[in-house]
């Protein structure tokens, strides 16, 4: 029995198996970094266009969106700073009070220009009278906004995008439906796994579905999707709002 070689091998794989782990949480970081990026990019080029005219009060409102962008990228690199400083690329989650409802809003106003783009008007319905979770502010925003992000690139132009928040049990939970191409079960089956993606008009890695899920996930929750064949898809998750969550540990690993 050669145990050297056994051990060297061993090594070799535990290695390739944390080069794989951090190279996925960079591509995936990135994916998320596109979202805020591109949501400024088409705030300027509406006035750029002069959608807004001349130099007016409106333009307060978009600088403020565009800040609001940059702060969430510093707030993401950060991350990407301190899974580097570990040893095997974790992020431990902050454990804070968090209103879903309130960040549905902030990251609908930040992709509003995008869907403007595309003429869909987004209406959000908040019927939850628990709306609160303890977990990270940061990283369930991410979630959201790479939902909000994938609704709007899906959808059918001139259509409605419906946001809810609700609550299900000891559950409080956000999803979107929008008019989009209807995916088959064999589809929603794979869609959270890491590097599918099924768009072939849209260059994506997917990589945002998978991170969303895994976070989800560390936070005692759970990712669903629903699609009909008319059309009509579902995506969304949902966080236990129990306050024995308030003072739980948790790590998510990419």
């Amino acid at each position: 029995m050669n145990t050297s070689t056994d051990d060297s091998t061993n090594r070799f794989e535990d290695y390739e198996a944390l080069q794989k782990q951090r190279e996925t949480f960079v591509a995936s970081l990135s994916h998320d970094l596109k979202n805020p990026t591109l949501a400024q990019i088409r705030a300027i080029e509406l006035i750029l266009k002069g959608r807004f005219g001349k130099i007016l009060p409106e333009q307060r409102e978009i600088m403020e969106m565009l800040l609001d962008s940059c702060r969430y990228m510093n707030a993401m690199l950060g991350n990407v700073l301190a899974t580097y400083r570990t040893e095997k690329g974790n992020i431990n989650l902050a454990s804070e009070k968090v209103s879903i409802a309130d960040l549905a809003i902030e990251c609908t106003d930040e992709m509003v220009y995008l869907a403007k783009d595309k003429e869909i008007k987004i209406t959000i319905k908040n019927s939850a009278e628990k709306e609160y979770v303890w977990g990270d502010t940061v990283q369930l925003r991410r979630v959201i906004m790479n939902l909000l992000s994938n609704s709007i690139k899906y959808a059918y132009s001139n259509t409605e995008l419906k946001i809810s928040v609700y609550n299900e049990q000891n559950y409080t939970c956000f999803c979107f439906e929008n008019r989009s191409p209807y995916l088959p079960q064999n589809k929603q089956e794979k869609i959270f796994a890491r590097y599918i993606s099924f768009s072939k008009t849209h260059n994506g890695i997917g990589l945002g579905l998978y991170a969303s899920k895994k976070i989800v996930e560390a936070h005692n929750g759970i990712m669903f999707v629903q699609s009909f064949e008319d059309e009509r898809n579902i995506f969304g998750f949902k966080i236990p709002n129990d306050e024995s969550y308030k003072n739980k540990k948790r790590i998510v690993t990419f």
